[in-house]
């Protein structure tokens, strides 16, 4: 089959490998299309080291079952499907306390398994959904709709009248989304302002990186740096809330005075957890509650996936590749 092979960081060639086997419980999946994010700008910057070279990268996928494994029911061949790309063992001590987005096995589509950037994909069938709606650009949003839904699950209610988007690229759009389906006045910052702009397209409301008189109870920080928790801290109202979502490595400066003077809530959020905050999102798109499509902004065909990778990091949008140019929606 055709994929996108990564063959050492910063490098995609377009090559022949062998198609995937399908396991007992396993679909086999005739790829559509696939949206990135900065989980795969980092495993193509080397910033996330690749299992092996060459790799396959990409994990926000959707297709068309075109084969099921001995236990699957042949009846699924043909769905259009959305691929929960977090395979989690179900077993662990976090798994079954139902915190899945922490199990201790778990396998990453285009992370630690094989990624969705090539003509077949094969998953666990549990992990390919069902979807009857949506055009190509909602389908590729829906595994990151599912991530800010399960951090708004996370946080609880009842949510404050306004919050702040700390750093609005394909992420943050999506959650500019859904806290504006919340009745919520959202609010966006970023240092690259075609983001922010973009960002007003959906409903949110341009914040510069100058003004400072305005403080808010839930601060979103979809990156995690320093720089940005710095200025995440700096926007935050006493006895407010910081949602982070980044998975930055480099460490942030919060003193604990700082943390009980101002009676913050650090919350981290980590993807989401079987099945509910997968159903959620497939379900909002489904019945067209949300259009996560709106964020998207670029496509490219698999055959420029170089080209995609390098200028998806700073689109003021989300940049999804199609595989399948015959692909269509549901």
């Amino acid at each position: 089959m055709k994929a996108a092979v990564l063959v050492r960081p910063g490098a995609i060639v377009i090559d022949d490998v062998p198609e995937p086997a399908i396991g007992p419980d396993d679909v086999r999946i005739a790829v559509g299309g696939v949206g990135l994010c900065g989980s795969d700008l980092s495993v193509f910057n080397g910033r996330w080291t690749a299992p092996s070279y060459p790799w396959i990268m990409g994990h926000e996928a959707f297709g068309t079952i075109d084969g099921v494994g001995e236990l699957v029911p042949a009846s699924r061949l043909g769905e259009t499907v959305v691929v929960e790309p977090n395979v989690v063992c179900f077993h662990c001590p976090q798994c079954e306390r139902g915190r899945t987005s922490a199990c201790i096995r778990r396998q990453s589509v285009g992370m630690n398994r094989a990624g969705s950037l090539a003509d077949k994909l094969v998953v666990p069938s549990e992990f390919a959904w069902r979807i009857d709606a949506g055009d190509a650009a909602d389908l590729v949003c829906v595994e990151p709709l599912a991530v800010v839904e399960a951090a708004l699950r996370r946080l609880g209610t009842p949510l404050p009248a306004s919050a702040l988007v700390v750093a609005v690229g394909p992420q943050g759009l999506l959650m500019c989304i859904a806290l504006s389906r919340r009745g919520i006045r959202v609010y966006a910052q970023d240092l690259n302002q075609d983001r922010v702009t973009f960002a007003t397209t959906l409903g949110a409301q341009g914040m510069s990186v100058d003004e400072d008189e305005l403080r808010f109870d839930l601060v979103v920080d979809t990156v995690g740096t320093p720089a940005s928790t710095e200025t995440a801290l700096s926007r935050i109202e006493i006895g407010g809330t910081l949602l982070v979502l980044g998975l930055e490595s480099k460490p942030f400066e919060m003193s604990a005075q700082t943390l009980v003077r101002r009676q913050l809530t650090l919350r981290g959020s980590l993807t989401y957890d079987h099945p509910v905050d997968f159903r959620t999102a497939v379900d909002l798109v489904q019945s067209g509650h949300v259009l996560p499509g709106r964020v998207v902004s670029s496509e490219f065909p698999l055959e420029e996936a170089q080209r995609a990778f390098e200028l998806s990091g700073s689109a003021p949008g989300k940049t999804w590749i199609r595989v399948d140019p015959g692909s269509t929606s549901p």
